[in-house]
């Protein structure tokens, strides 16, 4: 290998390294929301660590976790990587593959006042509505009757 291609390939790896700290770092704004919950402070410290995960690749873009203590409301982001791309899917759609899902994976944190809410970031994005311990017993009772 020469100097040129060790040199090129050290300023490479720099700047991989710079963009991608920062975008771990980048932290969104989620859309605001009226929801306030109740939920335990022994809850409120296991979720908290959700806020330090890095970005997780999801469908082309990224998945990151912001948990706000203050609300109980755990926002789960997904981002598209470029502005010119645009989300091919609806509120209602979401909503209907997602919520099952929720419930069983955080039944017991909603069900002592968590509220979890999805949010599409990027062209064509939405927030979906916030899922509690209500919307969890309503879909239990669809799939029981």
């Amino acid at each position: 290998m020469t100097r040129i291609e060790i040199k090129t390939r050290t300023a490479l790896m720099a700047v991989a390294a710079v963009v991608l700290s920062g975008c771990q770092a980048m932290k969104l704004t989620p859309p605001a929301s009226d929801f306030v919950g109740s939920l335990p402070d022994e809850y409120k410290e296991e979720l908290i660590a959700l806020n330090d995960i890095p970005s997780q690749p999801f469908r082309g873009g990224v998945q990151t976790f912001q948990f706000e203590p203050q609300t109980s409301l755990l926002t789960v982001i997904y981002r598209l990587p470029n502005p010119r791309w645009y989300w091919n899917t609806h509120k209602a759609d979401a909503e209907q593959d997602v919520f099952p899902y929720i419930c069983e994976q955080f039944g017991r944190p909603i069900s002592a006042g968590l509220g979890v809410r999805f949010w599409y970031s990027g062209n064509g994005g939405f927030a979906t509505d916030v899922v509690t311990d209500e919307t969890c017993r309503q879909l239990n009772a669809v799939e029981a009757g």
